[in-house]
């Protein structure tokens, strides 16, 4: 229970079933390393991260490494360090045994002392809570210390209560500069709660990967079969080996079709019903869980869409001011190029089942707010908006009550497909406060910009001072993006712009809105 209380939600998310270690767990395994990085602070050494990589027998061998450093200014003597240690497997058992026991070295490799005198340095660190309880092993899916190839490995981690942790090494990763120099040797972020920690990997040792083919039937029956294949690593046998298939439909989990391995690596699964969502489990008696995965829906057929490429143009901005200097930016243009489809059409059931589950899917994605903070970056937030615009593959609504021709330049241009329909919502008060400029001239000449596509951009009007409308939206396909600020002044002051989680009432109101607008060439002859 205790080992539990210390697990993050991930590892709690990522992990199955654990399962004791065997005698000759270890057998698949050729070498070993240990991965160590610490403190110095004078004349101690603060653990900061240690990792055990047990390396299946199939590659190569590498070496030790020099020791690292980093920090230090010659007085204090304070600086971080890491090291690669080349051992072999029960050297490297052993060395995480005594260092879960509080005796925690650096490792003595072969053909170099450890330390000037021939001693190895003790590291101050622990007391750990294992997780899980030592000799089991955990099989992980989300390991945050190690790198994507390891992901699916059996794993142990000894942790330190945070209470626990020695201020000095929590002193060391306080630095920017020093938790950047750990990040780049370790390659994660030990912020995420992994100081003071050490941990074991075990990388599945007899096979790569699962491969599988679907078997044609010849009958009606409602059934299918797959065919499995375990890639077996150089050497390796998967005698022994079971798989376990859970299949989980529209109501509930059917049985598990169970497969047993011999010494041919393929066996075929025949199940009564069609497969749905698969979840696949593999064990070996010797290595307990190698590999596990939540059922996922089964992909049958691929739908691709075809974009093609109609030109790149460039776009000119004037200039609007002493403070607003001319642009230019690239927009690439696209039309539709049509879908291919790969694979097998599912049957009317699995049709139903299938857009049922891609509404919720839509309605859920659809529930999470996105936002970006722009400061004393207008030309990021810019290509933001932009990029945002481009992605319309029917309509786009900008709602803007000073955004006039200028802007309509700086952002009209973005979209990329011709078929997709832009409106403006603008206000009378933007063409009448700039008493220097003929705004409705340049805006009338903005929208002649857009000769060239199928159809120009329509401008609407809101009348008043003020006009009814003081918020900026961006409408992209139903989805609407708030900002406070006005497009032609984004991101030159601090300011947020934000995804709404439920859009359709507000895009309903600026519809409304801009059908209540005046068309800005009937605005304009009686301006």
């Amino acid at each position: 229970m205790a080992a539990n209380m210390n697990m993050t939600a991930s590892e709690r998310k990522g992990q199955a079933s654990a399962h004791p270690v065997r005698e000759g767990s270890w057998s698949g395994y050729g070498r070993a390393v240990v991965h160590l990085a610490w403190a110095r602070d004078d004349q101690a050494q603060y653990l900061l991260f240690g990792m055990v990589e047990l390396r299946p027998s199939e590659f190569p061998i590498i070496d030790s490494s020099d020791e690292q450093a980093f920090g230090g200014d010659g007085m204090s003597r304070s600086c971080i360090h890491y090291r690669r240690f080349a051992l072999s497997v029960p050297d490297a058992i052993e060395w995480y045994r005594r260092s879960m026991d509080g005796d925690i070295r650096l490792p003595v490799d072969q053909g170099r002392n450890p330390a000037a005198g021939g001693h190895a340095l003790v590291l101050y660190g622990g007391p750990f809570a294992n997780s899980p309880a030592w000799p089991t092993l955990t099989t992980c899916n989300d390991l945050d210390f190690a790198p994507d190839w390891m992901q699916g490995s059996r794993a142990h981690l000894l942790r330190p209560p945070r209470a626990k942790l020695h201020p000095r090494a929590l002193a060391a990763i306080r630095g920017e500069g020093s938790r950047s120099q750990l990040e780049s040797w370790l390659h994660f972020d030990l912020a995420l709660g992994y100081l003071g920690a050490i941990c074991l990997v075990a990388p599945n040792p007899l096979f790569r990967s699962i491969e599988k083919s679907h078997i044609d039937s010849a009958s009606e029956d409602p059934g299918e079969s797959i065919a499995y294949k375990l890639i077996a690593r150089a050497g390796q046998s998967v005698n022994g080996t079971r798989l376990e298939v859970t299949n989980e439909g529209p109501h509930g989990r059917l049985k598990p079709a169970v497969a047993e391995f011999g010494d041919a690596p393929v066996q075929m699964v025949t199940f009564p019903n069609t497969l749905n969502k698969e979840g696949r489990t593999v064990t070996h008696p010797r290595y307990g869980l190698l590999a596990w995965n939540e059922p996922v829906p089964l992909v049958r057929q691929i739908s691709v869409h075809l974009d093609v490429m109609r030109r790149q143009k460039t776009v000119a901005v004037p200039a609007g001011g002493r403070k607003k200097p001319s642009y230019t930016y690239e927009v690439t243009e696209v039309e539709d190029g049509g879908d291919a489809v790969i694979g097998e059409s599912p049957d009317d059931k699995e049709t139903k089942v299938h857009a049922v589950a891609s509404a919720h899917r839509r309605v859920t994605e659809g529930s999470e707010t996105a936002e970006r903070w722009f400061q004393d970056a207008p030309e990021e937030a810019a290509q933001f908006i932009r990029d945002e615009i481009g992605r319309a593959r029917h309509s786009v609504l900008i709602a803007d009550p000073y955004f006039a021709g200028r802007e309509l330049i700086a952002f009209g241009h973005a979209i990329r497909r011709p078929d997709v329909r832009l409106r403006v919502l603008s206000s009378a008060l933007a063409l009448k406060s700039k008493p220097d400029v003929d705004a409705a001239t340049e805006l009338r000449q903005a929208i002649e910009t857009f000769r060239s596509y199928p159809a120009e951009p329509l401008v609407r009007l809101l009348k008043g001072d003020p006009p009814r409308l003081h918020d900026r939206f961006l409408v992209v396909d139903g989805v609407v993006w708030f900002s406070g600020n006005s497009l032609n002044s984004i991101g030159e002051r601090g300011a947020m712009i934000v995804r709404l989680s439920h859009p359709e009432p507000v895009a309903a109101r600026l519809d409304g809105m801009w059908a209540a607008g005046t068309p800005f060439l009937d605005w304009a002859k009686h301006a």
